[in-house]
């Protein structure tokens, strides 16, 4: 199963997908939602409809067809090359049991909650159809899109407006999003040269990260740095990095940074250099001036 610890893994897949900034989005803004908002909200939703349960009978057809790494056995390696550039490491059933059973329940790591208050099961499939509608964006027609949608667009409107929860440095995340939202094209170029540097070094991003996460994890800052994953993915987007250079490192480049940045406070300093020294390459130090 994926979880919200997983969010950089999950927002590797999303990068590289036509509706994989707008699943960011969604997930990054039920984040925000209290235990006792979704238990007031599943009163108010929409009804179940034949039109919405067809529609969601149709994504998961569909979400089948779409290729994964587990298609490459047997692919001869020009064909597998563009494969790995789309295809993601997760699957939907995995996205939506995180939805289910993580980012809808706020309250899970609460050592008082005993695992958490599970969602109202009318936002769970709220919810959940959303997910399908973004995530399976090219596979639906647009009134499938449309009628998966439908609940989430009336609940937002039911929904306190909050700020993203970034975390203590929230003031860096947020300068690095605004950074990658604003690219130009030598910045672009920079990030594409310093992902191949990356790769052909003799860092170790892999052991870097593992060691933000696990910092990540033992500061209880999980759902903060899903969310700044996620704004991450609408920001590379907005940004125009191409998908190719995103799946050559480009993410892995700047997920890193935005992992690194979370905890820098609390983690190891040589495994946060690692991560941030190519991204402050590439764009400079102006978005970290007080690192």
């Amino acid at each position: 199963m994926q979880s919200l610890i997983s969010a950089p893994t999950i927002g590797f897949d999303l990068t590289r997908m036509d509706g994989g900034a707008a699943t960011a989005e969604l997930l990054a803004d039920l984040l925000p939602v209290r235990t006792a908002e979704w238990a007031a909200l599943a009163e108010r939703l929409p009804r179940e409809s034949a039109t919405r349960t067809v529609a969601r009978s149709r994504a998961f057809a569909q979400a089948d067809q779409r290729p994964s790494i587990r298609d490459l056995a047997g692919v001869d390696p020009g064909s597998a090359i563009a494969v790995l550039q789309n295809a993601p490491i997760g699957t939907l059933t995995g996205l939506l049991e995180c939805v289910r059973a993580d980012v809808l329940v706020p309250d899970r790591d609460d050592p008082d909650a005993g695992g958490g208050t599970p969602a109202p099961e009318a936002v769970v499939s709220m919810a959940t159809d959303a997910v399908c509608a973004t995530y399976l964006r090219e596979l639906l027609a647009p009134r499938e899109r449309r009628a998966l949608a439908s609940g989430w667009l009336a609940a937002r409107r039911l929904l306190p407006e909050r700020p993203t929860d970034l975390g203590p440095q929230h003031e860096a995340v947020r300068q690095l999003l605004r950074t990658v939202r604003t690219l130009r094209p030598e910045g672009l170029r920079a990030l594409a040269e310093a992902a191949d540097t990356m790769r052909a070094g003799s860092g170790d991003w892999a052991t870097a990260m593992h060691s933000m996460t696990w910092a990540v994890h033992v500061s209880g800052r999980v759902r903060a740095a899903a969310a700044a994953q996620f704004r991450l993915v609408q920001a590379i987007d907005l940004g125009g990095v191409p998908v190719a250079d995103r799946a050559a490192g480009v993410w892995n480049v700047l997920s890193g940074a935005v992992q690194a940045v979370l905890v820098r406070d609390l983690a190891d300093a040589d495994a946060v250099h690692e991560l941030l020294d190519p991204t402050l390459t590439a764009l400079g130090p102006g978005w970290l001036l007080d690192f």
